[in-house]
């Protein structure tokens, strides 16, 4: 199974998730007990203050009360206007520290640590690489061009997940770090770009044993990355989804980790009414038509599509190799036959 929740999107599923910042936090106290239900805004753990502004390399780690800050009041889908500093998170007062739950529903448990464990139904969309501890933060769509088709430049209110159609560059990661942005989610990044702003080795990263440990030591700004590395812009169906939730408080964690089958998540809370109207799915793993895919491997790997129809016997691909096979239509408009071997149900 390549995603731990069985499809890449999720659009109604019940998680239980330990809200937890992330590193060592021999100060931290939980401000709730189990049973207690609690909004996405509401502080659930408080810290004691640590002192930061350590070096990262010629990178400053800079002291931001992002992800302790209360968060606004949620507004009902589709009222937020990217730039509109109402939603941007407050500044907490002096000497407050605390953490927002970022999810909507009951404590379960309080973990030795001072976490807190809650259950709440969400909609759950999954990268395929990410770094950077668990945040929670607004979410706002990123334009990088006017109405009129003019690049403008766009306010980015503190405390935002930002949500970016296309690849990620070191440049616009440096501009988020400085806006004071808590996350990012995109599509794909360079290896060289990824590297250079988190400096670190990414084959350490995902391949440690002690991988929640290290993303203390990462810039504080939480990535994940929908397609993974490379340059291929995010399906039209997931950045039209995320649209639909913009303005949101949601809860995003950059953690991949290859021995722990840990992949980075973004989690938003469903009213109840949302609940009911939308569908309860299953996952079906099984290569059908109709099914959505990615690619995985090959030329056009990293590439979504649809399964139009499955080869009865083994077909000669490009490559030489005789496989089952499948004809996909990718998102691009492109049909392909690619390799059974090579796709991944994604919904």
């Amino acid at each position: 199974m390549a995603y731990p929740l069985g499809w890449s999107v999720r659009l109604q599923v019940v998680v239980r998730r330990e809200r937890w910042p992330g590193g060592s936090r021999a100060g931290a106290v939980a401000l709730v007990y189990p049973g207690q239900v609690v909004e996405p805004d509401q502080p659930v753990i408080r810290l004691k203050r640590e002192e930061r502004g350590e070096e990262l390399g010629d990178l400053p780690r800079l002291s931001l009360p992002a992800v302790t800050r209360k968060l606004p009041a949620i507004r009902p889908t589709g009222t937020h206007l990217p730039g509109d500093t109402q939603t941007a998170l407050a500044v907490p007062a002096l000497g407050e520290e605390t953490v927002p739950a970022g999810l909507r529903g009951r404590v379960v448990d309080v973990t030795a640590r001072g976490g807190v464990v809650i259950e709440s139904r969400v909609v759950a969309v999954q990268g395929v690489l990410g770094a950077g501890p668990q945040v929670a933060g607004v979410l706002t769509l990123w334009r990088a061009l006017g109405s009129d088709g003019s690049r403008s430049v766009q306010p980015i209110p503190p405390g935002a997940i930002l949500v970016v159609p296309g690849p990620l560059s070191f440049l616009l990661l440096r501009h988020a770090l400085n806006s004071g942005v808590v996350g990012i989610i995109a599509s794909s990044i360079f290896l060289r770009d990824l590297e250079g702003f988190l400096h670190a080795d990414l084959l350490e990263l995902v391949n440690s044993p002690n991988g929640e440990a290290l993303q203390a030591h990462l810039p504080p700004l939480t990535i994940m990355l929908t397609e993974g590395l490379g340059s291929l812009a995010m399906p039209a169906r997931l950045l039209q989804l995320l649209s639909c939730y913009q303005g949101r408080v949601a809860l995003l964690s950059g953690l991949t980790s290859v021995r722990q089958h840990v992949l980075p998540e973004l989690l938003i809370s469903l009213t109840s009414a949302e609940a009911e109207a939308l569908p309860r799915q299953e996952p079906h793993l099984e290569l059908v038509p109709g099914a959505r895919v990615r690619v995985r491997g090959g030329d056009y790997c990293g590439r979504t599509g649809e399964i139009l129809s499955l080869f009865r016997h083994r077909q000669r691909l490009p490559s030489g190799v005789q496989a089952y096979a499948a004809h996909v239509l990718l998102e691009e408009g492109q049909v392909i036959m690619t390799a059974l071997a090579c796709l991944d149900r994604i919904g």
